[in-house]
Order: structure tokens, then sequence, then C-alpha cells
């Protein structure tokens, strides 16, 4: 079984779970299928016009949260350079299909996540973009020419639609069947309703 997993390297938790869903999932033969889509557009609007900060308390919580989470998954994560929260992933999520295009996406992705989350890269720049696209194999300037090129964005806002028609707000998301997982914490869950699926059609 194949199962669609939405991602934006904004996200940590998305990078969280990229990586441990191949070794989590492949345990049962199910192979993880990475899609990038625009986590911008993708977020549905909240009510209101700005949605309130999180208090010192929980924002407290919810970092250490991350840095739990980073420690068993074994995924280093560096959260120090504010200045990076916010700035765009288009130019990033783009090379990803490129790469992928080419057969070379997970030798693009995991090393895009880590520059962005663990050595606090500015993927939006893309001469970091180009640097990545050239560790994955490729040919580097014409692949960043092909990344940063009208028909991939357009390619990508298309993929973003047909995330949100498939119902998926957030990311990490995956399915298994037609059943939507969000969050970094779900695989547990997933897994169970895979086991069934896969029981069902034995």
């Amino acid at each position: 079984m194949q199962i669609p997993f939405y991602f934006d390297y904004a996200c940590p938790w998305a990078y969280l779970g990229s990586c441990r869903a191949e070794a989590f999932f492949g345990e049962l033969g199910a192979t993880i299928e990475f899609r990038p889509v625009h986590l911008a557009t993708l977020k549905e609007p909240t009510s209101g016009s700005k949605q309130a900060p999180m208090g010192e308390r929980r924002g407290a919580w919810y970092m250490d949260d991350l840095q739990a989470w980073s420690e068993m998954v074994g995924g280093d994560l560096n959260l120090a350079p504010k200045e990076l929260v916010g700035r765009s992933t288009r130019l990033a999520l783009c090379g990803a299909i490129v790469a992928a295009e080419a057969g070379r996406l997970r030798e693009y992705h995991y090393p895009a996540y880590r520059a962005r989350w663990v050595e606090a890269r500015d993927i939006s720049e893309p001469g970091v973009v180009r640097a990545l696209l050239e560790g994955a194999g490729l040919d580097a300037d014409a692949a960043l020419a092909r990344a940063s090129s009208p028909e991939l964005d357009a390619q990508l806002d298309q993929a973003t639609r047909d995330a949100i028609d498939r119902g998926v707000f957030g990311v990490p998301s995956y399915f298994v069947g037609d059943r939507l997982f969000w969050g970094n914490d779900r695989f547990e869950l997933a897994r169970f309703y895979l086991e069934k699926a896969l029981e069902a059609a034995a």
C-alpha cells in the first residue's frame, strides 16, 4: 500500500514526521509518497482577523514538546533562528517537484529538511536550493531554472488545490485509503487502520 504524505518545509512537525514515516510504515510493507504542498495556502482561515498568540506557559510547553519529539525520533532540531520563520518555501517545494521528476526526491527531501531545521539555512534563497539540487545529483543550474519557472509554481498550486479538495488542511497529513490523518502524533492511529486494511485485503 502507498501512503501519500503531504508536507511543507515550513513545518517542523512535518520534518519530524518525515524523519520516521518510511521506517514506521515500512514495517508493514507500505511505501511513503512524499507530496509537497504550500502550507500557507492550505491552511483554513481562522475566525477573526488574527489568531491570538500562545500564552507564556503554553509557548514554553510547545517548544519543549517539539524538542522531546525530536529526541524520540532522532531528528536534530534547531529552533533558535526565529528570523527564518515565515520565509517562503515555494522555491524549495518546487525544487522537490523537480527532484521527484528526476527520481531523486529522497536525495533532495531529507537534506532540504535538515537545511531548514538543523542547519538553519534560508531555503528561500536560490543559492541554497541550487546547492540542495546539486547535492541530489541533478544538473543544478537547469534544475534551479525549472524550479523557478511559472510552470512549476502553477504545478505546486495545483497540488495544493488537489490536497484541499481531498480535505487536507495542514501538514503533515497522510492517508490510509480515504481516511485522513493529521499530525506527527497520529502515526499509531494510522498504523492501526493500515493493519486493518491489510488484513481485509489478505
